[in-house]
């Protein structure tokens, strides 16, 4: 199958598989805080859960030639991450 707008060897579509994991983690995050309910006693494990599943794509697409898209994947992950810092106010030290 092609895709006709999106090559799968593109900055762009790397971006679209990168937001998947957090916009998920995130969805599932809220929902379950909606209900005051912490998952296995961390509110942040999902999104480390979800830095995970982004560098087994890195792996993936790196693996099979893809290094563009790899760079997509990269790119989203390290933005989520910094966002999560700046948004929870977490203490790097």
């Amino acid at each position: 199958m092609k895709l006709s707008r999106l090559q799968r060897n593109s900055f762009p579509f790397g971006c679209l598989v990168g937001l998947l994991a957090p916009i998920v983690a995130y969805v599932i995050t809220a929902w379950f805080a909606s209900f005051n309910i912490i998952i296995g006693g961390k509110p942040l494990g999902l999104y480390v859960i979800a830095a995970l599943i982004n560098l087994l794509f890195v792996r993936f697409f790196y693996r099979n030639g893809l290094e563009r898209s790899a760079r997509g994947v990269i790119l989203v992950t390290f933005v989520s991450v910094l966002l999560l810092i700046f948004i929870e106010k977490l203490s790097l030290i």
